[in-house]
């Protein structure tokens, strides 16, 4: 995980990586019973990059980005 901090933004960064974990975590223990997991690559502005492991990685239902819309509708969530 690499967290990438470019301007004056830290304590709006370091808050949105603490949400973004938030939401990993929420995930993962739900993702957990399907041999999957969602980590966090980056963070750089608004754009959040994330990788799926496991069968989520293909998965055709949208219920990783829909989490992310729900706490974070601002952010540009880009999958790996």
């Amino acid at each position: 995980m690499r967290l990438i901090v470019s301007g004056n933004m830290p304590e709006r960064i370091h808050s949105m990586e603490k949400q973004v974990l938030e939401v990993l975590h929420n995930l993962n223990w739900l993702l957990d019973p399907h041999d999957s997991f969602v980590e966090l690559v980056y963070i750089k502005g608004d754009e959040v990059v994330i990788r799926a492991v496991g069968s989520c990685e293909t998965c055709e239902s949208d219920c990783i980005g829909v989490a992310f819309k729900e706490r974070l509708p601002n952010i540009k969530l880009v999958r790996q």
